[in-house]
């Protein structure tokens, strides 16, 4: 099983390696050749927009036609961006419109100046809320489902937890929903992170290897390519962001979630499971879906299987 401190030294030494062509073992020898970025993925959206919040601009892609049922939103994972999630997106804009949304920094989200030393969970959720507060006055909805993995799924729960009114459901896969740190476990977990980053905090692109090696990924190449590309547009937002999860107390925040909560993962995870037992514990109304032979990136890597079995949970089946 890997923990959160063996991915560290995991990704810290394979990128270190990786930027000056150091790989030695047999599993990695060609590592360093296997680094690469992606050119823009298709736009399968309909459209897009940007919201005004304090300090910068929120992006947003839409799917699907505005009607009577809640639209969902979608929150992407840590470095990631709204193409994450445009496998997942068309089952669920079959039969209500879908809003994907940049994250603070990320994507085509803009802000002025630098990022924060932390970007807190609770911040990042109330910016959402107010965008989606703003969106939903113009496109006419007041509540919406919340679907988030990785960073995204921390700001669903903290969005659900401190806006019941406003979430009707709750879907969160593969997400690190783990007892806060203290800060001075954040720094120790940073120094462990030597070679992912730059001294002046901006990511350095890891190999595909890797991501397969760590995640069990089907489709490593592509998903660890555009990884890279989405990493680097998001910049020195990726550390205050990841603080801003690690200083959380999420089973706090899950025991106040009223939202029907499903929580997803592939069977193949080796990384996510380990935060199930305690979500389970604190969710008031929790189901769990395991998606068969799926790995710890079920929304890039399985999005047929992750759009059926969110669609399914947003229609209130069992299936």
């Amino acid at each position: 099983m890997v923990t959160r401190r063996t991915l560290n030294r995991l990704i810290g030494g394979a990128c270190a390696l990786a930027s000056t062509g150091g790989f030695t073992t047999r599993a990695m020898a060609n590592s360093a050749s296997d680094i690469a970025f992606a050119p823009p993925p298709p736009d399968i959206w309909d459209s897009h927009g940007w919201v005004r919040r304090a300090g910068g601009r929120l992006h947003y892609a839409t799917l699907g036609a505005p009607d009577d049922q809640p639209p969902v939103v979608l929150l992407h994972k840590l470095g990631g961006w709204v193409a994450d999630w445009r496998g997942v997106a068309p089952a669920l804009a079959r039969d209500r419109m879908v809003i994907a949304i940049d994250l603070p920094g990320h994507g085509a989200s803009t802000w002025d100046g630098a990022p924060p030393e932390v970007q807190s969970v609770h911040e990042t959720a109330m910016l959402v809320r107010g965008a989606l507060e703003e969106l939903g006055r113009t496109m006419g909805f007041a509540k919406v489902h919340l679907a988030g993995t990785s960073l995204g799924g921390c700001v669903a729960v903290a969005l659900a937890a401190l806006c019941p009114q406003m979430v009707e459901r709750l879907a969160l896969p593969s997400c690190v929903l783990g007892a806060a740190r203290t800060w001075d476990e954040v720094m120790e977990k940073e120094a462990g992170q030597a070679g992912m980053f730059t001294p002046e905090g901006d990511p350095l692109p890891c190999p595909a290897a890797l991501s397969r090696a760590v995640f069990h990924l089907d489709d490593a190449p592509r998903i660890a390519a555009e990884q890279n590309t989405s990493r680097r547009i998001a910049g020195r937002w990726i550390r205050p962001q990841e603080r801003g999860v690690a200083l959380t107390d999420f089973p706090t925040l899950m025991r106040q979630v009223e939202a029907p909560t499903l929580l997803l993962y592939g069977e193949r995870d080796s990384f996510f499971l380990i935060y199930r037992e305690e979500a389970e514990a604190q969710l008031r109304d929790v189901r769990s879906v395991i998606l068969p032979d799926a790995s710890g990136f079920p929304v890039q890597d399985q999005p047929d299987a992750t759009g059926a079995a969110l669609a399914a949970f947003l229609a209130g089946r069992a299936d």
